[in-house]
């Protein structure tokens, strides 16, 4: 196992012991606003949303379920889902790794924002047969990841931070060989902290 390696299974324990001081640093600003509206743009009314990598369901989770979604919440760190499931108890929030999870139904928007890009490359590649099945014609993908392929190494709270991304090219490619079409990709956007983002819709 590489350092590297190494530094990604330390993600999921690094989000459990930081899960309330990471929540109240996070806030409730909604730095997203303009790329989560378009991803609900293309969703149906009381659409079902997947939300991988949930957290503590704020503030994302409470914008979407203000325009009336119905949410999924995935998340590993039970102490995130904790606070998810005392803000917003008639949700459904699911404490497993996004990598594994078990769902047995389909959305009609699928997000994985500021999670998606936690994951190793190869674990990123094999994520997207699992947005397939979890999605139906029209089901709309959203992900955040980094600008160009390699990885990088941040910092949370004294504690390495493991962060991952392909190329877009090869994120192109998986996209369109699992049946979906690119709507929208920005890198670096400096209108959202800087977060690069993928829009997608099944076709």
């Amino acid at each position: 196992m590489n350092d590297h390696t190494h530094l990604a299974a330390q993600i999921i324990p690094i989000y459990q012991r930081h899960a309330k001081a990471w929540t109240d640093l996070r806030g409730q600003l909604l730095y997203e606003k303009t790329w989560l509206d378009r991803f609900l743009a293309y969703l149906p009314a009381q659409a079902k949303i997947l939300d991988l990598g949930c957290g503590s369901g704020r503030p994302i989770a409470a914008y979407l379920l203000q325009h009336g979604h119905q949410l999924t919440g995935v998340d590993s760190a039970d102490s995130m889902l904790e606070m998810a499931r005392e803000h917003f108890p008639e949700q459904c929030w699911i404490e497993a790794n996004m990598r594994s999870v078990n769902l047995n139904r389909c959305f009609d928007g699928i997000l994985a924002w500021d999670s998606f890009f936690h994951l190793t490359p190869n674990d990123q590649r094999c994520m997207f047969e699992k947005f397939a099945q979890w999605s139906t014609a029209n089901t709309v993908l959203m992900f955040s990841s980094g600008p160009a392929a390699g990885e990088a190494i941040g910092d949370m709270f004294g504690e390495a931070l493991y962060h991952a991304s392909l190329s877009p090219e090869e994120y192109r490619q998986l996209l369109a060989q699992h049946g979906f079409k690119v709507l929208g990709m920005q890198a670096e956007d400096q209108d959202c902290a800087g977060h690069t983002v993928w829009l997608a819709q099944r076709l």
